[in-house]
Formats: structure tokens, sequence, C-alpha cells
């Protein structure tokens, strides 16, 4: 993708005054219960740059308590921001298209109410101004040319006179009015510009054709150069052209059984955006007919005939013949090969579907491996396979009609699923967000991945009905955290009976960073984690000794690893006392690994890779004295530098500093990783398989 969205905001929308900058991953889940405003957030964002036309529609969608008394005019109202990174190709091409001007690596772009749009970057971008000075030399030159024009023959001198002084003084007032300008890049220089030009057409004769024909050559470059667009217009237009479009899935209509092509193509034609209509008509798409070619192939020209007295000859029966055998041909092709996908994708059992077309009606049957020969019609098949296989069809026709790369927005996907379908749906989701970043609502549990809860954006609703979208840590509100917790206690408890060799961490950060470092470490073929080894974050120093019982009791002993500071040395102290004595290679201080007393996971990272992501999140920039460097652990000296800076660290802000890194870390080339920071992680990775090695014997 040339813009890569990494975070949007939304104001002025429903019940939501001002979301706060939202992160967005390749995969981001909104949570929350009924109401809390998630179907506002997606709707606000699809509205940004949809697929389809949809405007904003400020009767309906600004906040409606303010809107007598504020809403004036659409174009002072923003609805929508979002902040999109360049890649690198895309400003490789812009540097070429601009001749090599200062190119931008994000933009900021503000859709309002009235549905005009507001371009911001982090590097400005200006036009050199075309210098009046150009033009003032052209005429100077022009004057003295005029000044020297020769007479063609001595008895000539009496009429060139006249026609030397009228040249130069037309030209000295021409520039006069030129040294009044401080661009020719402007209204007034285009306009002096077309004078000259024009002017000069006037003053062309015989004798003063060649000082003419050089003066309107400088003047048509000078011209030229300042019509084009600005630079800053330029970048806005190529920026704006490619703008990912957002697909909005909301009400995904279950196919019928049995279609009635009259009927079909009526809806289509009067209400083309009705749910059931569009997954029909994403069917047929699929099918690579239209409804009006099926009714068309099965139509009965003989049956016609008969009706209306005339003979039925061999030909016309032939032709019918023909034309439903095309009509056969088509559907049995589209049926294996609707088979083939939708098996691979749905992944429960093999299913075979068969397409059939009867008359006017086109009818879908359903059979499966554990009863292939019993076909059975679609609305026969449950609700959950009935969702998947429309949903299939509609994206699969939809994300390929000319949207590519484009963002995808699903309200509430899988309501009918059970919880084990919903699981893979989760994973179906993975594939997507390859091609097409995914963003979707919920509020089921099993549609949370509890190995990445750094995904999840919960929604909440405060005590005045406004949206609230937490990003640094979970809200208090009961009801919204529930699928979290409950989704996040699902991945730990499969990860006991699913995983023999588990390390434990303190906190989500630890599990985030050595997560995203042990792929890179593979990627480069260092020594790095295998897949059996599976790390769990504990939810803080506190929770090891609990959750490492958890593990013990389903006779699993999991490595601890502990942060060299005074709660990772108490906890380990606790821990030899009961639950790990006898077994204290299983417990790991990451102070063995990197030898200074103090230290915690971000010492793995280090100063010069983690500060620059924290200015970032608390918008300041914080910098290490001598001082702060004495304090102990990396986290210790950035504490001391805050509160040397005044600036406030705001909670979660460890977690989510890890967060950012690692989800800019996933599209960084593992060549381009800081060696130092892999160096360590290796030395940790290597440390950690010496023990398992040591307690397993």
């Amino acid at each position: 993708m040339k813009l890569t969205a990494k975070r949007f905001r939304v104001l002025n929308y429903r019940n939501i005054d001002d979301s706060d900058w939202i992160p967005l991953e390749r995969v981001t889940a909104f949570v929350g219960r009924n109401e809390a405003g998630k179907t506002a957030l997606l709707k606000a964002l699809h509205k940004f740059n949809p697929a389809t036309e949809e405007p904003y529609n400020p009767q309906r969608e600004f906040p409606r308590d303010r809107f007598t008394a504020e809403f004036r005019d659409g174009r002072d109202w923003p609805v929508c921001r979002v902040e999109f990174e360049l890649s690198a190709d895309f400003r490789e091409e812009l540097r070429e298209r601009l001749n090599g001007a200062g190119i931008p690596r994000t933009a900021v772009l503000t859709r309002y109410y009235d549905g005009s749009l507001e371009h911001a970057y982090d590097t400005e971008i200006l036009d050199d101004p075309i210098d009046p000075g150009e033009l003032v030399g052209a005429l100077e030159e022009f004057s003295r040319g005029a000044r020297r024009l020769p007479a063609p023959a001595p008895d000539q001198e009496p009429v060139i006179q006249p026609l030397r002084t009228q040249l130069a003084d037309w030209a000295d007032g021409r520039k006069e009015a030129a040294r009044e300008l401080q661009d020719l890049r402007s209204e007034k220089g285009v306009d002096l510009l077309e004078q000259v030009r024009g002017d000069s057409n006037m003053h062309a004769q015989p004798a003063s054709a060649d000082l003419v024909e050089a003066l309107q050559h400088a003047v048509d470059e000078l011209r030229d150069a300042a019509e084009d667009l600005p630079l800053p217009q330029q970048l806005d237009e190529a920026v704006e052209a490619e703008l990912p479009a957002f697909i909005y899935f909301e009400n995904y209509g279950i196919l019928d059984s049995a279609v009635y092509l009259p009927r079909f193509l009526e809806d289509l034609a009067s209400e083309p955006d009705e749910a059931r209509v569009r997954t029909i008509d994403a069917m047929f798409k699929h099918v690579e007919l239209s409804a009006q070619e099926i009714s068309d192939l099965g139509r009965e020209e003989a049956s016609e005939a008969r009706a209306a007295g005339r003979p039925v000859t061999g030909e016309v029966i032939a032709a019918d013949q023909q034309r439903k055998e095309l009509r056969n041909v088509k559907l049995n092709s589209a049926s294996i090969d609707i088979s083939r996908k939708f098996s691979a994708w749905f992944g429960q059992r093999r299913h075979k579907i068969r397409y059939q077309a009867d008359g006017p009606y086109f009818r879908i049957w359903v059979s499966d491996d554990r009863r292939p020969d019993v076909d059975l019609e679609l609305e026969s098949r449950s609700k959950g396979f009935q969702w998947f296989f429309s949903f299939y069809l509609v994206f699969l026709v939809e994300s390929d009609e000319g949207h590519e790369d484009a963002i995808l927005l699903l309200d509430e996907p899988g309501l009918h699923l059970h919880p084990t379908a919903q699981q893979e749906l989760m994973g179906f989701f993975d594939t997507l967000a390859e091609d097409n970043p995914l963003i979707y609502t919920t509020h089921s549990p099993f549609l949370i991945d509890g190995e990445r809860i750094h995904r999840v954006r919960p929604v909440t609703e405060d005590e005045t009905g406004h949206s609230r979208i937490s990003v640094d840590g979970w809200p208090k509100d009961r009801e919204t955290i529930f699928p979290l917790q409950a989704a996040a206690g699902y991945a730990m408890v499969r990860g006991l009976f699913q995983h023999k060799k588990n390390v434990l961490v303190e906190g989500m950060s630890d599990y985030m960073y050595l997560h995203a470092l042990n792929l890179h470490c593979h990627a480069l073929g260092r020594h790095g984690l295998p897949d059996d080894i599976y790390i769990t974050p504990c939810g803080g120093t506190k929770l090891v000794g609990h959750i490492a019982s958890l593990f013990l009791g389903q006779e699993v002993r999991p490595v601890v690893l502990l942060d060299g500071d005074d709660a990772g040395r108490a906890r380990r102290d606790a821990l030899m006392k009961e639950l790990y004595a006898g077994y204290e290679n299983a417990v790991l201080m990451l102070s063995d690994v990197l030898g200074d007393e103090e230290c915690e996971i971000e010492d793995i990272i280090g100063e010069a890779t983690i500060l620059p992501v924290l200015k970032d999140v608390v918008k300041k920039r914080v910098t290490l004295n001598q001082d702060d460097r004495g304090k102990g652990s990396l986290v210790d000296q950035i504490k001391s530098a805050a509160d040397r800076h005044g600036v406030d660290l705001p909670t979660g802000w460890k977690a989510e500093v890890a967060r950012r890194m690692v989800v800019a870390w996933s599209t960084v080339d593992p060549e381009d990783m800081p060696s130092d920071v892999l160096d360590r992680a290796e030395a940790l990775f290597k440390e950690l398989l010496t023990r398992f090695a040591a307690s397993n014997s």
C-alpha cells in the first residue's frame, strides 16, 4: 500500500465529541457493550473515503445536543482525521514528480461535514518563488536590443529611430511593473506575463521580429512555470489519489436457497444496497453471469413459439438446448470453484456447493463430507454456515471490485457463529489483513485474540452518554472488560493444556517485546525460541506465583523470567521457598543475562530505540543526563528524566511504548533492526533454552 493508516480520530459525530487518536493495527478490534459507540466509530471512518459514495449527513450525525446551538456550516466542522504513513516507494515516486522537493513521511487528512478534505504533513513543502528578476532581465535584454536596432538602409533611419524609442520605453515600463512584484507565481504575476506576451505581438515588425521572438520565448517559459499547480497542491492531489477506500459491512444479508430471478432483477434496480440484494448480486458476480444472463440463457423459445401458435423448428429446439447447456457448464464451473475456495477457508468440514438454474429460479444446494450424497437447500444448513457463506461471497467479490488495498470495516461479524467458528473467523481476519487492513467491532470474547490483546480498543459510554475509547489501558466498566478478560483467560488456558514448555513473564510489554524480537531473530538465522515454547504474560510481578501455580496444577513447570529489580528479586525468593524449591534453574533473572543488577525488559531494547517512541506517547522530548543514567534500570532512568523535564508519564506508558514499537517492527526488514538489541535478545533466548534443557534433565 502506498498509504498505510496508522491512527484515526473522530470528532463531532453522534455521541462522540472527540475520540482522541486511536492507533490502528493490521487487525484492530473495538470491544464494548451495545450503544457504547462502536458502530459510530466505524461509520465515521467509513465515510472518510467510502468505497461507494456516502456523504456525511450533519442533520442526522452531528451531535444532537449541540446541533441547534453550534452547527451552521459543514465546512467549519471536522468529522474524521486519519494519519497515513507514506511508503518508501511512494515517497520516491513523489520525489521524482515534484523535482526533488522534500517529501513528508506522514500525512494527516481531515474530512469535514461538507465533504472537503484538509491536508497536513510532518514536513512542510513550499514552492520556490519565481523571481520577477528573470522577467526584468528579459525586458532589459529586449530594451538594449531595441535601442540598437539597425536601419535596413540609411534612408530608413528616420523611420527606425521612433521605433527604437517606442520599444525601449514600452520595455522600461513593463520592467517597473515587474520590480513591484515579489513572485511571478501569483495572480498579478501571471497577469503581467500575459500583458507582456500580448503587447509584444503588437510591437512585432520585420525590423523587431527577432527581439520580439526572444522575449516571447522567455515569457512563455516563465508563464508555464507560474501556471503550474503549486507544489503543495500537487502533493495534496497525489496523496488524495492514493487514499485507500473503506468498505463497510454491516448487515450480512443471508442468501435464500432459491432466488426468483424476475423479482430479484426488480429489487436490484430499486434497492441495490439492501443487504440481501447485495449478497445475491455478489453471488451472481462470482458466477460471472448476471441474473439477467442466467434468465436469458434459460429462455425457451420453443415454448414461446407454441404459446404463440408458431411452428417449432429443429433450429429453435437446438438453440434452446445450446443455451441451457452453456448455462449448466458455467454454473458447474462456478460450483467447483466456490466449493474449493470456501472449503479451504471455512475449515470445519469440506462442503460441496452446487448452483442450479431451474426455469426462473436459481437454487443453491449444499452437501458435506459426512453425507456427501445428500444435497440440502442452503437455508436448511445452520445459521452459522449460512452467515459464513454469505459473508464470504460478498467479501470475495466486493474486495476485488476495484478496491485494491481497501480497508475493511466489519460491524459485529459472526454473531450467529459457534464459539469455535468465531475463533476460526479470527484466523481468517489475519489472512485478509495481509492485503486489506481490517477493523471490526464485537462484544464476543471468542472474537478477541487473547494472544494479541494489544489489538483491542475498548469502547465505553461515560455518565454523560458520550463514547470514550481506551488506548493506554482497560476501562473500569465490567461489561466492557469482561470479553477482554475472558479472551485473555481463554488464551492462557489453551496454553496450560496445549504447551508443555512455557515462559512466564511479568507483563504485557515483556510479552510483546520478546514475541517480536523472537520473530526477527529467527528471520536472521539467530538463536530464538522454538515454536513449542509459549510466552505467557502474568499481569504483574505479584501474579507470577499465582499463574505459575495454575501451570503446576496441570503438571507443567514453566520457566519464570523476572526483572532484575527489588520486586523481581522478592518474587524469586518467594518462588524458591515453595513452588520452585529444588528447581532453581527454572527461575531466570534478567540481570543474570544483561549483567546489570538493576534492569527490566526495556534495558534489552535500549535508550536509543525507546526514547523516540516515548516522545510520540508523551508528546514531549525526554533526554537522559548523567544523573539520570545512575538511577538503575532504564525505566528508572526515564522516570528520573521525566521528573526533571516536568513530563507526566501516563499510566500504562510502558505497555503503550511496547505496543507502538512492536507495530513499527512488524513492517521493518529484519536486516534494519538495531544489531545491539538483537544481540541482547539472542543472549536471553540462549539462556532460556539452557534453562529448559536443565529443568528437563
